[in-house]
């Protein structure tokens, strides 16, 4: 009779041993995916922007650390009374091809550069980040060390209000402080970083070429939209001011009360003098401190006078060009669109 055969026996047994090594290893391998996926700085910041590319600011900002709560500012050196009328999800700009670099630093804090496109331009940002404990002992959970969002001061530069995203937004409704007669405006607003905002500013008869503010995590970024006159204002201004000019020259005397053109003459003048524009002024529009103002501009009219000689009484028709020089001290956008124009002395 034959023994029995050992090589059979041991078969089954190396075989499970073998399942078991692949087994455990796959567990090692998967339990590392998730670890650097959901439990890694780099998975947590990953985590965050993914929802800021899906436009999900309210998950975004319900991630361990990132709510601009006042502690959170306070801590980051933030204003914590900056508005939060831009932390729209509507208002986030496109982003693409994220990528997260290795965290650096050691301990509990770690530091994470990301780079990616925000609306097609390259960005990138870094994020304080710091592990608060661990799941089952082993898996690390993270927070942001300091908040994600940043504060945009913007300021309106001789106009009211800016827009972004196709919304008109009123710094002086963030910051109710400042005049209603302020020629310029400028309120804090949070931004979540890295997202990127287009402003500029459209009205009757201002312009303001679109400026780009790119969010920073944990600090102020200054910017401004700074409002010019368009043609359409500036020809308003010149039909007011020549208006006012024909209006001077209506006037059948010397010197038109009120008016920045006239003469003295010596003689005696005989019947009405008569004035005619012959050359307005050309209106060119600049800032002042509270308003916008006109600098002295030079404008000709003439003058058709009959006059008579004190001296030994020959009469003498007078005809002439007269300079003259004109500004405006002051020129403000009525809420009506209406303007109000002060000449200068």
């Amino acid at each position: 009779m034959g023994g029995v055969d050992r090589r059979r026996a041991v078969t089954p047994v190396l075989l499970w041993s073998g399942l078991g090594v692949l087994l455990v290893a796959a567990f090692l391998a998967a339990l590392g995916a998730v670890q650097r996926t959901y439990y890694s700085p780099e998975g947590f910041v990953s985590a965050y922007l993914s929802s800021l590319a899906s436009h999900d600011l309210t998950e975004a900002m319900s991630m361990p650390g990132a709510a601009p709560t006042k502690a959170a500012l306070t801590h980051a050196g933030l204003p914590t009374g900056a508005s939060a009328e831009l932390l729209r999800s509507d208002l986030l700009p496109a982003f693409s091809g994220i990528h997260v670099e290795s965290a650096s630093g050691s301990g509990d804090r770690r530091t994470v550069t990301a780079r990616l496109l925000a609306d097609g331009r390259s960005v990138t940002t870094t994020f304080d980040v710091r592990q608060t404990g661990a799941v089952l002992g082993f898996l690390p959970t993270w927070e942001f060390a300091t908040t994600p969002v940043g504060v945009a001061h913007i300021t309106v530069a001789h106009a009211q209000t800016f827009t972004v995203g196709g919304h008109t937004v009123s710094p002086r409704a963030a910051d109710p402080s400042q005049p209603a007669s302020s020629f310029s405006v400028s309120a804090d607003y949070l931004v979540p970083a890295p997202a990127a905002y287009e402003l500029d500013h459209t009205s009757k008869y201002l312009r303001a070429e679109s400026v780009r503010v790119q969010a920073a995590s944990g600090r102020v970024v200054d910017v401004t939209v700074d409002a010019q006159p368009d043609a359409a204002f500036t020809a308003a201004v010149q039909k007011e001011l020549n208006g006012f000019l024909d209006a001077c020259a209506k006037q059948q005397v010397l010197q038109p009360a009120g008016c920045p053109f006239g003469v003295v003459i010596d003689d005696r003048v005989q019947g009405a003098p008569a004035w005619r524009m012959v050359q307005y002024p050309e209106v060119r529009l600049v800032p002042g401190t509270t308003s916008w103002t006109m600098p002295q501009a030079v404008g000709v009219v003439h003058l058709s006078v009959t006059v008579q000689s004190i001296f030994d009484g020959t009469v003498e028709h007078r005809e002439s060009d007269e300079k003259f020089g004109v500004s405006l001290t002051s020129v403000v956008i009525r809420p009506d669109g209406s303007l109000d124009i002060v000449v200068g002395e």
